[in-house]
């Protein structure tokens, strides 16, 4: 049993960004099939989602610009992009459209998804698994 914990963690840490898009793109295809889904689900989720997502498409983008696979992005870089976003989707678009609300969560969920990713990515460059780890 704590091996197949194992596995699923190590995989879950490669592989999160795609998890995390499956489930992005799973919420937002039931949304607009109006099927409905629990209140976290369908208001929080992808708040919480999408700063990993953004901040993975970035580091990718800027270690293929920079031909470096090992690539972070600077803490201060990471907060400002997950601002900007706080700013424009919570501030900004709310008093122009009726389809963005300004919600407090929203921008609590942004900053909570921007430490996992910081967290996550930090790890990644100090830890490195092998076969030989996930099997002992």
């Amino acid at each position: 049993m704590r091996r197949i914990v194992k596995i699923a963690a190590v995989f879950f840490y490669r592989h999160y960004f795609l998890i995390f898009c499956f489930i992005a793109i799973t919420i937002y295809s039931f949304q607009q099939l109006y099927i409905r889904l629990p209140m976290i689900l369908q208001y929080y989720t992808n708040d919480f989602l999408c700063m990993p997502i953004v901040l993975y498409v970035c580091q990718h983008a800027v270690r293929k610009l920079k031909s470096d696979p090992m690539l972070l992005l600077p803490l201060p870089l990471i907060l400002l992009i997950t601002l900007g976003y706080a700013f424009y989707f919570e501030w900004y678009l709310p008093k122009y459209t009726i389809r963005y609300t300004a919600d407090w969560v929203d921008v609590g969920l942004y900053f909570l998804g921007t430490f996992f990713f910081y967290g996550i990515e930090i790890n990644k460059k100090r830890i490195s698994f092998t076969r030989n780890e996930i099997c002992n």
